[in-house]
């Protein structure tokens, strides 16, 4: 029996370190799995920063009894031509599937992150082109059809209530070492963010409080960022969430304090688990309540951190979770956990 992830070949984001972190727990734990190229990035070099997992790739998939094929959730057609291996979806970024995205932009996004595409009448547009894509394409037979894994427990949720499909929790680990001890002191009391995942707000938030030192994780190599966000007091993130986000962990690992968007996966307690003061409402004005919660920060930072410290300890275990869950659900054939409890 062999597992085979497609990823696409050369794109260094958090996605596809997610599908190389797959294979390589199938084969530390003695299982046979390899990477596939999404076809069109075949001839792309393969990203440095992930030879650090066992994830060879093969050239196609072998449609076989008792193989097993996993996809993200941005190419579930390629389960299409399946007859004998068993097709599985892992929603990684489920906001951003093809199957999700006009509810997260009907829903989620707030007015300043709209744009011509998000707004009446082409989202009505897109909305009857997605009704008829799922239909022509096949797409809505996949998906019916297919296994599914839920990189967070907002995922697995978001599936279900849409799909009716209980899926099984596949997350991820955080692939950076935490610092032995962290404290306040010494810190640049400066917020990092980044751009990617909140740009617009971030903007405006720049715009209306210019005194504060903003420090935007961009152009940067892994060891960079790592050593900003060691010198950093805070890591701000006001971004939709579509998943369980790694920065932020990554954030919490190298002592920042880390104060979010209370939306998406950070909406809930199992996905983002710090407390809920550290979580921004988005409305009326996610601005100015982002700014409200920085300053309960920077009145007593040394309480903002122990405040935190449930979720700090949780990233160096992430791995042991991860792989409990790959042999649950690959190995013993258990599926249909949604999260609230940790497996392993």
């Amino acid at each position: 029996m062999t597992t085979y992830v497609y990823y696409p070949r050369g794109l260094a984001t958090g996605g596809p370190e997610a599908l190389h972190q797959l294979v390589d727990s199938l084969r530390r734990q003695e299982q046979q799995a390899f990477l596939v190229p999404v076809p069109g990035t075949e001839g792309s070099p393969r990203a440095e920063r992930y030879e650090r997992y066992d994830a060879p790739e093969a050239t196609a998939v072998d449609d076989a009894v008792g193989n097993t094929v996993v996809v993200p959730e941005t190419q579930a057609l390629l389960l299409k031509p399946l007859r004998k291996a068993r097709g599985c979806v892992w929603w990684l970024s489920i906001d951003y599937a093809p199957r999700f995205v006009i509810e997260r932009d009907t829903t989620s996004l707030l007015p300043i992150e709209r744009t011509r595409n998000t707004r009446f009448p082409l989202l009505q547009v897109r909305t009857v082109k997605r009704a008829l894509r799922g239909f022509v394409t096949g797409e809505d037979r996949v998906l019916r059809e297919a296994g599914h894994l839920a990189q967070s427990h907002y995922a697995w949720n978001h599936v279900f209530a849409h799909l009716g499909c209980p899926g099984s929790i596949l997350s991820d680990h955080t692939p950076v070492t935490p610092l032995a001890s962290v404290t306040t002191e010494g810190r640049i009391p400066r917020v990092a963010y980044n751009p990617a995942k909140s740009r617009p707000i971030m903007t405006e938030f720049a715009r209306r409080w210019p005194g504060i030192e903003l420090l935007p994780l961009e152009n940067m190599t892994g060891e960079e960022v790592a050593s900003a966000l060691a010198t950093s007091l805070v890591y701000l993130d006001l971004g939709a969430h579509p998943g369980k986000d790694r920065m932020p962990r990554e954030a919490a690992a190298m002592g920042s304090v880390v104060l979010v968007a209370n939306r998406g996966a950070a909406a809930n307690g199992v996905d983002v688990p710090i407390p809920s003061d550290h979580k921004i409402d988005v409305r009326p004005d996610i601005v100015l309540n982002a700014k409200r919660a920085l300053d309960r920060v920077l009145a007593d930072p040394a309480a903002a951190l122990e405040a935190q410290a449930d979720y700090r300890a949780r990233i160096p275990r992430e791995r042991d979770v991860f792989d409990a869950e790959v042999r649950r659900v690959f190995i013993e054939g258990h599926e249909g956990d949604d999260g609230a409890v940790p497996a392993g």
